[in-house]
């Protein structure tokens, strides 16, 4: 009988070890699934209509667009262009919430869904530190939602290989989302030193904190100035009014920190750049000058009721500050 048992012990121990070696060998080896750029009618249009709606603030029309990129996608899942455009209508749609009468408790699934398809073009092309930035701040952000510390963290720490990847891009990235975090925490005093940062790296200089000259990115405008990396720093076809939405939200973050003599010289600088008076949300930002200290107050809330009066991050303008057109 023992033998018997210990000879059926060994068979299914042998058989076990086939299965996990089977299951090895079969995903290690699996096809690697390469990137491909679509040049269908229906890609083309989906991607053209994606700029379309993001440059004209249309948030209502984001699921039309959103299905039809999907629509896209599952005719090529290899474009890691449409992931990603999928990926910020899903974030978009969350980081704006506040446009809505009603705010759905199943919203949150956009932030699971915004990772998921950033992961995919992350997958497929891991060379463009756009993708694993966003990738980063979206798992913190679904963490968050879920608390689940392991996920906050291994966003964070992604984030942060995106930072050393392109400081100009992701010091504002990842430095938004962590502007959530409550005053006086370790986290948002770390994203206000990003953005001290993102300044630095953009001037290729150091700033004084307490008596900021932010001119100094001003001659960023001139085109021989511009590198790739140096095209984050200024207004670009992409992000229309990027200067000016990166001071809005310096400010508020300056505001939230009680610096307003820091913020009224972010401010104070988006006012400066040439295009100023054809951006959409320049009022946004001289009532946020006259109201300083009011919003020291407003901004440590995070309610959606308050409309404007939240921090960049919260408000009802998050991305468009910088993606609308006039």
């Amino acid at each position: 009988m023992k033998i018997k048992n210990f000879c059926t012990a060994i068979s299914f121990l042998t058989i076990l070890s086939f299965c996990i070696g089977c299951s090895f060998f079969a995903t290690t080896f699996a096809p690697e699934k390469k990137a491909e750029i679509s040049t269908t009618e229906l890609a083309i249009s989906a991607k053209t209509k994606f700029w379309e709606t993001l440059h004209g603030g249309k948030y209502e029309e984001i699921p039309k667009v959103s299905s039809l990129l999907k629509a896209a996608y599952l005719e090529n899942s290899k474009d890691p262009e449409l992931a990603a455009y999928i990926g910020f209508l899903h974030i978009w749609r969350l980081s704006e919430r506040s446009r809505l009468k009603q705010i759905p408790p199943e919203i949150t699934d956009d932030a699971v869904l915004s990772r998921k398809y950033f992961g995919e073009a992350v997958s497929l092309d891991p060379s463009d530190a756009r993708y694993l930035g966003f990738h980063g701040i979206l798992m913190m952000t679904e963490g968050t939602i879920h608390d689940d510390q392991y996920l906050i963290r291994k966003g964070y720490y992604q984030g942060l290989e995106a930072i050393n990847q392109w400081p100009q891009f992701n010091l504002f990235t990842v430095g938004y989302v962590l502007g959530g975090n409550p005053k006086g925490s370790k986290r948002f005093e770390e994203a206000v030193e990003m953005m001290w940062r993102n300044v630095e790296v953009c001037a290729d200089k150091a700033v004084d904190r307490n008596d900021p000259n932010f001119e100094s990115l001003l001659p960023l405008r001139s085109g021989e100035k511009r590198s790739l990396y140096l095209r984050a720093c200024w207004n670009s076809q992409i992000a229309p009014y990027n200067f000016q939405g990166f001071f809005l939200n310096f400010g508020d973050l300056l505001v939230k920190q009680g610096n307003s003599v820091a913020a009224l010289h972010a401010y104070s600088i988006a006012k400066q750049h040439s295009d100023f008076s054809n951006w959409p949300y320049k009022e946004v930002l001289l009532r946020r000058i006259e109201q300083m200290e009011e919003n020291k107050e407003r901004f440590l809330k995070d309610d959606p009721k308050q409309g404007e009066f939240n921090i960049m991050l919260r408000a009802p303008f998050s991305c468009m500050a910088c993606h609308q057109e006039a």
